[in-house]
């Protein structure tokens, strides 16, 4: 965007006129150089504020295609291409949107500095507090990054989430910048892997169940092992035919 295409109305030439510069910013610049820096201020502010505010438009489309189709036909489009961004980008937004940004009167200068990822974590916050202090934190404009807000909410995902969203992140921008062919050739090693990993799955699972029977079944004779070895100490004496060799015999057979 260039200057040309910015609001060059009375009120943008009051905002220069009116704009006040710290005395180091302008320190030993001409007139003609601080009349630059101030105008060019001004429409570096204003096209931060288009530029949050095309974010908050582009979630709010996003957010009607959403709403008027099945699940899978927005995912559908979100992988598809047809947008002019990732998949990823397109739902952190629409979750951000419907979470919280819909209703938010923050400044659209303010929604430019933070990424979609971090607005689709704000709206993540189940802490109401830290929540609306990040919110409050942007509408302030207290010259807070997206470091600050991540401090705020704090960390939501486990260290092995944390790797596998980055994983998928890799893979879309791999996806993104592959060729058809390259597609199309990595779909099929994809199946071929994706079958691998569904046997080794069952495999396991099966393993899984065994081993949950084997545990059941060690807890069934540890119980029958605790309770011979508490009547035996309530009678207090040896009960007939009783003897250590036959009692190791038993326990034995109780373990096996």
């Amino acid at each position: 965007m260039t200057t040309s295409a910015l609001d060059t109305s009375d009120a943008v030439n009051s905002a220069i006129e009116n704009l006040v510069l710290p005395a180091a910013c302008t320190a030993r610049l001409s007139p003609s150089q601080v009349d630059n820096m101030k105008t060019n201020v001004v429409f570096a502010n204003q096209a931060m504020e288009t530029a949050g505010n095309a974010i908050r438009g582009t979630a709010e489309c996003l957010h009607l295609i959403k709403s008027d189709v099945k699940n899978k036909n927005w995912t559908a489009l979100t992988d598809s291409g047809a947008l002019n961004m990732s998949g990823r980008m397109a739902r952190d937004l629409v979750k951000a949107y419907e979470s919280w940004l819909g209703d938010s009167d923050v400044p659209d200068a303010a929604l430019a500095k933070v990424s979609a990822r971090m607005l689709a974590r704000i709206g993540s916050v189940k802490d109401a507090g830290k929540r609306n202090h990040a919110i409050n934190k942007m509408k302030r404009g207290e010259g807070f990054t997206e470091q600050d807000l991540g401090k705020i909410i704090g960390n939501l995902k486990s260290p092995v989430r944390r790797q596998i969203d980055d994983l998928v992140a890799q893979a879309e921008k791999e996806a993104s910048e592959a060729s058809d062919k390259e597609r199309v050739d990595k779909y099929g090693k994809l199946l071929i892997e994706n079958a691998k990993l569904q046997g080794k799955l069952d495999a396991q699972s099966e393993a899984s169940k065994e081993q949950a029977k084997e545990i059941n079944r060690l807890k069934s004779n540890n119980k029958e092992l605790v309770k011979m070895l508490t009547e035996a100490a309530e009678v207090g004496v040896k009960p007939d035919g009783w003897s250590p060799e036959k009692y190791a015999t038993e326990a034995k057979a109780l373990a096996s």
